[in-house]
């Protein structure tokens, strides 16, 4: 049977909220997402992997097909307030997606707090333990936590600990988590940079396929593996993490300060409950006013969560 789509505009009207609050709406759909990627005007790529949802951040209208037919494969569909206010996505996997339902939701920013232990690994190198009692959902509360705790901020250990807090954004929501990973790479609310290559679509997928995997032939369960570098986590509780969130960094065995062409970098480990040792390395630079930008190994964070029919 030919399949019939009716293109239509679905307003749904907004409370009016404070500054303080951030504007999502939920597109969910009659399945889960693993095989589905969401592609963005601005070249941005989300990721819904375990899910039947997607939370985009803006406002309405959402133009799309008809609520009781389906989205159809590599159609455009946009969000925005109006015409020249949109921006445009596209679903792409084999046929199409129905919808299920679409729903608009605020979310409140959060005030986050941030305390830090240091000490030593075993291996003689420093460690420093950052306890959060909330992680940053959106890059309106990353900005916050940043005007919060300035002082944090100048440690390229606090800011390795908060990119492990932004990434594990990604299961919820993962352009806001792309975002967040990407101000941490570009600049500080008293530095701006110009030029800075952003976190690629590759490797946020590397990084999605690597630790959020789903049922298995096996029958083993849903795993998030990024939730390994929190403390309390462990393979035989499905890598679920204590309250409040803790991270631990590491220096890098060798090297964890150099200088090359006269500007400063750092090279960092984090703990995995999920690893027999530290994962990364993750590589930040410093920054005129002595804060930390990240660089480069993101991309690493891969592969933390232990074969699960081994380990559960």
């Amino acid at each position: 049977m030919k399949k019939i789509f009716v293109t239509m505009a679905l307003t749904i009207a907004a409370a009016t909220v404070s500054a303080q609050s951030v504007n999502y709406f939920r597109v969910q759909f009659s399945e889960n997402l693993e095989q589905v990627k969401t592609y963005a005007a601005d070249g941005k790529t989300f990721f819904n992997p375990a899910y039947d949802y997607i939370d985009f951040k803006g406002s309405l209208p959402f133009t799309h097909a008809s609520l009781s037919g389906n989205v159809d494969e590599n159609t455009d569909y946009y969000i925005g307030n109006a015409p020249n206010d949109k921006s445009r996505f596209t679903l792409v996997r084999n046929g199409s997606l129905a919808i299920k339902k679409i729903s608009a939701y605020t979310q409140p920013v959060q005030t986050i707090t941030v305390s830090s232990e240091e000490g030593t690994f075993t291996n003689g190198k420093k460690q420093v333990t950052f306890t959060f009692n909330a992680l940053p959902r959106n890059i309106e509360e990353l900005k916050t936590l940043e005007v919060d705790n300035r002082k944090y901020f100048e440690s390229q250990y606090f800011v390795t600990a908060l990119f492990i807090c932004c990434l594990n954004r990604i299961v919820d929501n993962s352009a806001d988590a792309w975002e967040m990973i990407n101000y941490l790479r570009t600049h500080t609310a008293t530095v701006g940079m110009n030029g800075v290559e952003l976190v690629s679509n590759a490797d946020m997928q590397n990084i999605v396929q690597s630790n959020l995997v789903g049922k298995d032939t096996n029958g083993y369960p849903v795993v998030n593996g990024l939730r390994s570098y929190f403390a309390g986590s462990s393979p035989s509780n499905l890598y679920t993490p204590t309250t409040p969130y803790k991270v631990t960094v590491v220096e890098q065995h060798a090297e964890p300060l150099y200088t090359l062409d006269g500007v400063t970098y750092a090279r960092l480990h984090v703990l995995s409950s999920g690893a027999d040792s530290p994962v990364g390395w993750l590589t930040l630079r410093k920054t005129n006013n002595h804060g930390w930008l990240i660089t480069d190994g993101e991309n690493f964070f891969t592969g933390s969560k232990k074969n699960q029919k081994e380990e559960l």
